[in-house]
């Protein structure tokens, strides 16, 4: 089974994608056997049947609850089928994620304009049961704690159950390497808003917290360290990209690859990308360019 017991209480459940290259090790589901038992994040609709056959493995006949971070496909496309398959139970997000959860066409027709195969991949989405949905702000059951963290997306939600924060993506996509070493890269695709995504980290950073988990993928026992690391990667990215932008005298692709280069150089938190395996350094480099490209918008309507 695809299971990491990272704590005595707490398991990544690996969803990994066979039709998609390179996503191996990078989208998760987290299970907590605690108090109570919880899952954070579901993964897409295409893996929806690994994660309840995983969580069944370990004993669990049903969650007390799903907790989503945010609603973007990989993170929770596949609510709706996973209830199915497990049984009735709260369903956690932003307010403003319940209507889409409830009602998905919208968020589906939009996830597969701009994510295209990469949509079709993860699968379509399954309404979720209205009654389920529960709004994050107002959720206290179970020991969660809710923390709005918007930057990644407005609608994203961080969870602090016992001594664990999962954080979803608002410090990040780190992925842990062999050598002991990380690699660590900004999830900020557009529409980005710097400061809100600033803010949002200082919550990491001031959250008592153990266990630092991501959406994007593994967990840390160093997570402030690692939170402090990024809130200044983005500042260096801020400068970064505001320089390349001054020293390209052409926009689109042009002045895209120029900030890539110049990140690749000089970013050290990126200082892995060239000894991850190719098919993961091809994912990468699609993040990278709209993790890019929401910084160039940024700084479009700072000016």
């Amino acid at each position: 089974m695809p299971i990491s017991q990272i704590l005595p209480e707490l398991f990544l459940i690996r969803l990994d994608q066979p039709s998609l290259s390179g996503f191996s090790n990078f989208i998760g589901s987290w299970l907590y056997k605690g108090k109570s038992t919880l899952v954070v994040d579901c993964g897409p609709a295409s893996t929806a049947g690994v994660l309840v056959d995983a969580i069944k493995s370990l004993g669990v006949e049903r969650p007390d609850a799903l907790l989503l971070t945010h609603i973007h496909l990989d993170h929770a496309g596949g609510a709706g089928d996973f209830i199915k398959k497990m049984g009735e139970m709260p369903v956690v997000c932003h307010e403003k994620g319940i209507p889409h959860l409830a009602e998905p066409s919208r968020l589906w027709e939009g996830s597969v304009k701009t994510l295209k195969e990469t949509a079709l991949a993860y699968g379509p989405m399954t309404p979720v049961d209205a009654t389920l949905l529960k709004d994050a702000a107002s959720f206290a059951d179970f020991g969660v704690k809710a923390i709005p963290t918007p930057g990644h997306a407005p609608h994203h939600v961080s969870y602090k159950v016992d001594d664990i924060l999962f954080a979803g993506e608002a410090a990040g996509v780190c992925l842990n390497l062999p050598d002991g070493g990380f690699y660590l890269r900004p999830a900020t695709p557009p529409r980005f808003f710097l400061e809100t995504s600033l803010k949002s980290l200082e919550k990491v950073l001031n959250t008592p917290h153990k266990m630092l988990c991501y959406g994007h993928f593994g967990a840390t026992l160093q997570g402030k360290e690692r939170a402090g690391l990024h809130k200044g990667q983005l500042e260096f990215w801020l400068d970064a990209i505001s320089l390349a932008k001054d020293d390209c005298s052409r926009n689109g692709q042009e002045l895209l690859q120029a900030c890539l280069a110049r990140l690749l150089e000089n970013d050290p938190l990126l200082a892995a990308f060239g000894s991850l395996p190719s098919a993961v350094r091809a994912r990468e480099k699609f993040f990278l360019e709209n993790s890019i490209r929401g910084f160039l918008e940024y700084l479009e309507s700072r000016a």
